[in-house]
């Protein structure tokens, strides 16, 4: 029977699509689950054809309606898990089958186990959709990052069992645990700090000030007191094989270890003392104060003492607001006394009259307190003359100048002033032209070198085949005979026909 999931955790792996198949994104998650759960307990080797089986018999997304997985897509898939996530491994194996008459063949098949990151990628999913919850920052959990980070660095540790290991592990999980603590504390700092700047006079002060002085300045405090020690494991040379070394201790259950496979045992310790050296290379970066350490530190614990030393910035402000916002209650008191025993002889003014227009002679039109002593509006008819227009009056027209068909001789002229041969043309001197219609081609086809399909251009006829600028050439005067302007282009340019 399958496992029930979450619909927050539904939702994170749906967005997630582990397997990257559109149609199953799901797929993923649940040949991990089949392969961490169901594959121990059948007795049954992990085949494609059994991982297929117990999707389709058990794993289906019956709320989406998801139709059941195929080999070749469920291949594709654990192609992504093996290849790309390296959270499932295949390996070749001899394997026995059961045919219907009841007898056993023996072949060879891909068989596929959950790897150690597959394992972990389970647990971290489901930590991930309870973040909320888990994630918080407390003294209790700093103490025993300190007690477990005192322990490891002490001179009387043994690699001869898992413990220094177990010790170092846990180590790290309280350090993660406190690190995040820390992010959430920042966060809860830059928010009452917010709150504060926005709302002089408020409670916010008070949080922040308490929350300043008895969570976030003792914590990092006792943080930065680790630094020493973390930077002293960094440094020492040995540290991380006998870590290693102790992964494997007496107690250890590995299997390599039990069947006595040396090389496996040494690609774990070497896996081992470089995930240690990672991971204190990685600590020691969080209490580097170096700038480029800051920058490149995901857990510095410096930016921590920023958004401190921010919030205590915005309490002297909030300070110093206060105080000069201060109000002497005893003086303002006796003002109004005073007032309450005088409000029978105070004059309260009239309300006034809507303002009347921006047509007055006076000196402020937009003084309100005039508008009582301004006169009514008074209007002086003006006579208005209409003049009217004849014919006569329109302007002069322009006498339109019909282009004649001049078809024959453009072309001849054309062909005389700017081909060089049959198919190419070469415009990079001055023209002087007898006909419009040769001139307007030799206009048309320069604006050809703006595009690179020439379709739309074809003087005479004649398809183009290439235009190019002759950007050295001074710009060309294009001149009709018989008109008073002339035609400037730019440059000069060639241009090539089919």
């Amino acid at each position: 029977m399958s496992v029930t999931l979450a619909q927050p955790l539904k939702n994170l792996l749906l967005a997630a699509n582990l397997g990257l198949n559109h149609k199953h994104p799901l797929a993923g998650w649940n040949i991990l689950m089949i392969l961490y759960r169901d594959s121990t307990t059948n007795g049954v080797p992990n085949t494609l054809d059994f991982l297929a089986h117990k999707y389709n018999s058990e794993y289906l997304d019956v709320d989406n309606r998801e139709a059941p997985i195929s080999d070749d897509v469920l291949k594709n898939v654990l192609a992504v898990l093996t290849e790309r996530a390296r959270l499932v491994e295949v390996s070749a194996r001899k394997v026995r089958d059961h045919t219907k008459s009841g007898k056993q063949l023996t072949h060879q098949t891909s068989v596929y186990k959950i790897t150690s990151s597959g394992i972990e990628y389970l647990r971290m999913m489901q930590k991930v959709v309870d973040a909320e919850s888990t994630v918080t920052a407390n003294t209790m959990r700093i103490n025993e990052y300190c007690q477990l980070l005192a322990k490891i660095s002490g001179a009387g540790t043994d690699a001869a069992t898992t413990q220094l290991y177990n010790d170092f592990a846990n180590m790290l999980a309280a350090y993660e645990d406190v690190m995040k603590g820390m992010h959430k504390l920042d966060e809860d700092l830059d928010e009452l700090a917010n709150d504060l700047a926005f709302n002089h006079g408020s409670k916010a002060a008070d949080h922040l000030q308490a929350m300043l002085r008895e969570k976030a300045i003792p914590a990092y405090r006792q943080l930065l007191q680790q630094a020493p020690r973390i930077q002293g494991l960094n440094e020492m040379s040995d540290f991380a094989e006998r870590v290693a070394r102790s992964q494997q201790g007496a107690d250890d259950l590995d299997a390599a270890r039990a069947v006595g496979d040396t090389a496996g045992m040494l690609r774990r310790f070497n896996r081992t003392k470089a995930y240690v050296q990672r991971q204190l290379q990685q600590m020691a970066l969080s209490f580097d104060s170096s700038s480029q350490a800051i920058d490149s530190s995901l857990d510095s614990i410096y930016l921590l003492f920023q958004t401190i030393l921010n919030a205590i910035k915005l309490l002297s402000q909030e300070f110093e607001h206060v105080r000069n916002q201060a109000v002497d209650i005893k003086a303002l008191t006796g003002e109004i006394d005073a007032l309450l025993q005088q409000f029978n002889t105070i004059p309260i003014a009239a309300a006034l009259p809507r303002h009347l227009p921006f047509d007055r002679d006076v000196e402020d039109n937009a003084d309100l307190l005039e508008a009582a002593t301004m006169g009514p509006v008074t209007y002086v008819a003006k006579q208005r003359e209409q003049q009217i227009f004849t014919e006569a009056d329109n302007p002069t027209v322009a006498v339109d100048n019909m282009a004649e068909d001049d078809g024959q001789a453009a072309l001849a002229e054309f062909q005389q002033l700017v081909m060089h041969d049959g198919q190419h043309a070469v415009i990079d001197h001055d023209l002087t032209f007898t006909t419009m219609t040769a001139r307007d081609e030799v206009v048309r086809l320069f604006s050809a070198t703006g595009y690179t399909h020439y379709a739309s251009f074809a003087p005479f006829g004649r398809s183009v085949k290439k235009v190019q600028v002759l950007a050295a050439t001074p710009p060309i005067q294009l001149h009709c005979q018989g008109e008073r302007f002339s035609v400037f282009l730019p440059c000069g340019f060639e241009a090539w026909f089919d």
